[in-house]
């Protein structure tokens, strides 16, 4: 959202004598005159008239400018939308994965009291789900803290979550047909791609086969008799070292090797 556009939704008023946007306020010197100072971003008044300090009206108007830039026009579509969460929430199940995996360990590794290691840190009867499972506690005046039974503890419930909202997420791209979309747009790119490099490949045959010519042509009639078989030699090999070649390289560059 530009900035005009911005203070328009705020209500403030342009002034075509000062070119600028204005408090909407009324002038305390000149009744019946619009105030002409110059409005608070943000905001339709001025500072004299916003009835706050200009701190507190500013940090309003930069509020309102957030909001603003999410309730105005959109910069993304519903497809890139989708696509940005499903990879955020594809990123934090994995980041969870990874933590719960350590919580795990550790309390694997942890030595209980007067026992061995692996018998879930200090709490023998959880056993080895420790880093998965703990005990909820009740209290009692009379009786105290006691044990009340098992939950799932935190990072477990936070990381099957995110496993159900990337599920949610893909299915939500499915449905709105965003795989069939980028499968077209890769057949058009790899499309592209190869009538880049027959177009390539033509060119570069031409430059070869011009400069055997060239350059045998220099040696008179023997010259001229080897361009031509060259010519003819170099043009029947050219499709097969293309249907050769170029597979061996776009298989090195998609492993991330060398041919």
């Amino acid at each position: 959202m530009s900035s005009d556009d911005l203070m328009r939704q705020a209500g403030a008023r342009w002034c075509e004598e000062h070119n600028r946007w204005e408090c909407t306020k009324r002038s305390k010197r000149r009744p019946g005159d619009h105030c002409h100072a110059s409005a608070i971003r943000g905001t339709a008044v001025c500072r004299n008239h916003g009835g706050q300090s200009t701190e507190l009206l500013k940090a309003k108007g930069e509020a309102i400018t957030a909001w603003s830039a999410l309730s105005g026009q959109a910069v993304v579509s519903h497809t890139e939308a989708v696509l940005g969460m499903l990879q955020m929430s594809w990123l934090r199940a994995h980041l969870y994965a990874g933590l719960l995996e350590r919580q795990f360990t550790d309390a694997q590794d942890q030595d209980a009291d007067g026992g061995p290691a692996g018998l879930g840190g200090g709490d023998p009867e959880l056993g080895p789900g420790a880093g998965l499972v703990g005990h909820t506690h009740g209290a009692v005046k009379d009786i105290g803290i006691y044990v009340t039974g098992e939950a799932a503890r935190a990072l477990t419930v936070l990381e099957g979550q995110e496993r159900d909202r990337v599920v949610r997420y893909a299915k939500t791209a499915h449905d709105m047909g965003i795989a069939e979309a980028q499968v077209r747009i890769a057949e058009q790119t790899g499309q592209q791609l190869a009538e880049v490099i027959r177009r390539t490949a033509d060119a570069l045959l031409l430059a070869v086969v011009g400069l055997v010519t060239e350059t045998a042509g220099r040696e008179g009639t023997v010259g001229e008799r080897l361009a031509a078989a060259l010519d003819a030699a170099v043009r029947a090999a050219w499709p097969g070292w293309l249907s050769t070649i170029v597979p061996q390289q776009i298989a090195a560059v998609t492993a991330g090797g060398e041919a």
